[in-house]
């Protein structure tokens, strides 16, 4: 189905291409736990905007940097439907990961570790780039890969012109969600372990064993979510968690925080929380502004879209925002895989570079999977 009477994967295969050709914005997503896929089509290459109206800019695809600039895609053209995924390859555990920048990232985990000991921040997420060139990039064939393998996540694929460059990501991690009914949620999600035993299989939920540090890490996150809701004096408020939840084949542990606005009487909570929230202590640190600082001086790389925020808003009168997570952007057939983590007193500069590898190794081995 569609708005135009072109079914989505004859739009996704054949329109997508033609659309980018022609420097014009577009993105195509999938909302967790769902079978239904959008694509959105803007006659132009989409805006600018501020965090401030994203409630009021109508149907259409947002899609923001770390550092905070707002890119608005709207939705000129909209086809949407099921794709068959069934056949789909999900995971390539063979991949290599580069081990190129390791000494650097472990030199500056273990400097972190040192500041926080010090007491210049609480927690600082730090992150790291790994590329490869994928001479045979199909848009179709990986974005339904995605789909397969993230059943449970937010599956997106977007393209600004002035980019140049395609962006993927399957993330598990609500930032703001509030749907037609006034119910808001956010979430706290942090702490990564990996969801196969050493012989590769898949380990349920329930056999998880989280650290002290992972535990720490996740709540890091939770309270500051809270002292948002202090800040604009929110006490009712519905807390779930924290549990362990798979996101591909990796573990993390979740808290979720639901509010009803119409009960409450609260207005543009989605916009006011959005603006507080981002970036998340999840991807930047704690106290965030110290954290940012301490960012910018160890990653000798630009985040660019890693780690800002993305998703559908105004369709259904909802909006479904998340944090940009298992991200690759994609230009001139040369891929650069993002992955972070988050560094307390208690990390390890070899197991947090562990992770971040593990974070690569599973988006890389969708990708590159046949």
């Amino acid at each position: 189905m569609s708005e135009l009477g072109i079914s989505l994967e004859e739009a996704l295969q054949s329109h997508w291409k033609s659309q980018q050709e022609q420097g014009k914005a577009q993105a195509i997503w999938r909302l967790p736990h769902s079978d239904q896929f959008h694509l959105v089509q803007s006659d132009g290459q989409g805006r600018k905007v501020s965090i401030s109206d994203i409630e009021n800019l109508g149907n259409g695809f947002v899609a923001a940097s770390f550092a905070g600039a707002v890119h608005f895609i709207d939705s000129a053209k909209h086809f949407f439907g099921t794709i068959p995924i069934g056949d789909c390859p999900v995971f390539n555990n063979q991949v290599e990961v580069s081990n190129a920048s390791k000494p650097y990232f472990i030199e500056w985990v273990a400097k972190s570790i040192e500041a926080i000991q010090q007491g210049h921040f609480q927690k600082v997420v730090l992150s790291r780039t790994d590329e490869t060139l994928l001479p045979a990039f199909d848009l179709y064939e990986a974005f339904l890969k995605l789909a397969k393998a993230y059943p449970n996540a937010f599956v997106s694929a977007f393209f600004i012109p002035e980019q140049g460059a395609i962006w993927l990501c399957a993330t598990p991690e609500v930032l703001v969600q509030q749907n037609a009914e006034g119910i808001f949620k956010t979430v706290s999600l942090a702490g990564t372990q990996t969801a196969l035993d050493p012989q590769g299989n898949p380990i349920s939920p329930q056999q998880a064993s989280w650290t002290q540090k992972e535990i720490e890490e996740q709540a890091f996150v939770s309270r500051y979510i809270i002292e948002c809701f202090k800040r604009i004096r929110l006490r009712e408020y519905v807390e779930n968690g924290p549990k362990t939840v798979l996101a591909g084949n990796l573990m993390h542990l979740k808290s979720e925080f639901l509010v009803d606005t119409k009960t409450l009487g609260v207005a543009h909570l989605a916009t006011n929380m959005l603006e507080m929230l981002h970036p998340t202590s999840a991807v930047c640190g704690t106290p965030k502004v110290e954290a940012m600082g301490w960012i910018a001086q160890a990653e000798k790389h630009d985040r660019e879209m890693y780690a800002g925020f993305l998703g559908p808003i105004g369709f259904e009168q909802s909006v479904n925002i998340f944090v940009n997570l298992r991200t690759v952007k994609i230009k001139n057939q040369q891929a650069t895989f993002y992955a972070g983590c988050g560094i307390t007193e208690d990390s390890i500069p070899e197991k947090e570079w562990e992770e971040t590898s593990m974070k690569c190794r599973t988006l890389k081995g969708i990708l590159m999977s046949s």
